[in-house]
């Protein structure tokens, strides 16, 4: 017999979280998954704060689809547009009136940038203005012959893992990799061009910073120092889905990716490390960039020379850049931080544990999982917002005032000097207050416009 709302209302159920080992048992059929999920203290992406503006909270429903609300208009579209079958669904808009069990399909952070090549067209190809990214590893050949086999696989493992973050922090896709080599593409989102370029220089310069930080490693563990080139180049290319009709992949075809594999390699050319082609910086500001070496050389398979430019930094301080290029050291182990935060936390304002008496363990993987996100989000500004409005307007649910806001904010500080050590400079401490300001500014003005009903079903999540 179907559930009725007033059956539900008194009748316990259940939602598990598969692969998490997670379950949420609630009797309310008005809360979404995603609301359960965040009651519960169970890490979910919700980029866009639950509002049905972006695709990051979807699940595959295992069992029990027939106790979900039916899809929205919203979630129909979205199915016929990305070809989703009916067990997917978006946690912010189902609504669980039984048992039900789901997975998450959006796990990582870097899956997040993964999603734009959803809405490529299986049927026919699209004219894009991308900027493309190529980064090559140096004298590949002679690391191979040097190193053990399993030891290549770990060291190649480690870099493409490195390098790419700062490609998926920018609101870049990873396209490939070929052997030593790994492309990002900046675009596909349909942002303008000077964000996209944009997007691709901070990524080249955090590519950098991060290897830096790699070679700490590689060097105490293997003797080993790596090199890269990287180039970028902004053109039209062909975007579509390429093969078999059994087994089509997403592609770019066209000159402008040829060019950027070319531009990087001028590097070894000009002894750089980071090129980018005229094209790429007629879409930024002037005196945006801090520029090296500048130089007209002629490129394989073009009639005349281009114009490269030998990218050192940014000529003024870039928060987004001056936060992610410490990616590397923050991250290394993402319950690491958090947990360094409540400790110092409690012994400034012991009283501040009370906020967290139920499950302490489970807020601190959420700390860390919330500010890698908001991180990321800052190349997706109009997302950032609303997901931290949504997360201001939870928190004053759960009790937090303004005056907690400063706390928060002195003891992040303390605890980004500690983590950071030397690399905490001057510059990028006025980043982070900067940022801290932002994100506080977005959360006070979410917790000062709920929602209908919200302070009583945030009292009902809290009493589960």
């Amino acid at each position: 017999m179907p559930l009725d709302q007033t059956t539900t209302c008194q009748t316990s159920f259940q939602v598990d979280f598969a692969c998490l080992g997670r379950t949420a048992t609630h009797h309310d059929t008005d809360l979404s998954l995603l609301e359960l999920a965040i009651g519960n203290r169970i890490p979910h992406m919700q980029e866009c704060g639950g509002h049905g503006r972006c695709t990051t909270c979807r699940v595959r429903v295992l069992a029990g689809e027939e106790h979900l609300s039916p899809p929205t208009e919203l979630e129909k579209r979205l199915a016929g547009q990305r070809r989703w079958g009916p067990s997917v669904r978006l946690a912010c808009q189902a609504k669980p009136r039984g048992d039900v069990k789901i997975e998450r399909l959006v796990k990582t952070l870097g899956e997040v940038s993964r999603l734009q090549a959803e809405g490529v067209s299986d049927e026919r190809g699209e004219e894009k203005q991308l900027a493309i990214l190529f980064c090559d590893m140096r004298n590949f050949t002679s690391f191979v012959e040097a190193n053990f086999a399993y030891d290549v696989v770990y060291i190649m493992n480690r870099l493409f893992s490195v390098l790419g973050e700062p490609i998926l922090a920018n609101n870049g896709l990873i396209y490939q990799y070929v052997g030593d080599e790994i492309v990002g593409l900046f675009g596909l989102d349909g942002r303008n061009p000077e964000e996209v370029c944009l997007a691709a220089v901070r990524s080249a310069l955090g590519m950098e910073s991060a290897l830096q930080h790699l070679n700490i490693e590689l060097q105490q563990q293997f003797g080993l120092d790596i090199e890269v080139g990287i180039g970028i180049h902004f053109g039209k290319v062909i975007v579509g889905r390429v093969g078999h009709p059994s087994h089509q992949q997403f592609s770019i075809i066209g000159d402008a990716a040829n060019v950027a594999s070319r531009v990087q390699a001028a590097n070894k050319e000009l002894s750089t490390n980071i090129l980018a082609s005229q094209t790429v910086l007629e879409e930024l500001p002037p005196d945006l960039l801090a520029l090296g070496k500048i130089e007209e050389v002629e490129l394989k398979g073009k009639s005349r020379p281009m114009r490269l430019y030998e990218l050192t930094g940014f000529a003024a301080p870039d928060d987004i850049f001056l936060i992610q290029k410490d990616l590397y050291l923050l991250f290394q182990n993402d319950s690491g931080f958090a947990g360094e935060f409540y400790e110092l936390l409690f012994s400034i304002a012991p009283s501040a544990r009370q906020l967290f008496r139920n499950d302490l363990e489970g807020q601190i993987g959420l700390m860390g999982h919330m500010l890698k996100g908001t991180i990321y989000a800052l190349s997706r500004p109009q997302n950032l917002k609303m997901g931290l409005r949504e997360l201001g307007r939870r928190h004053a649910g759960y009790g937090v005032a303004d005056e907690h806001y400063d706390l928060v904010g002195k003891v992040l500080l303390l605890t980004l000097r500690k983590r950071l050590g030397k690399a905490f400079t001057p510059e990028t401490e006025a980043a982070w207050k900067r940022t801290v300001e932002l994100v506080f500014k977005y959360m006070k003005e979410g917790s000062r416009h709920k929602r209908p009903s919200a302070t009583r079903k945030d009292r009902r999540r809290q009493a589960v």
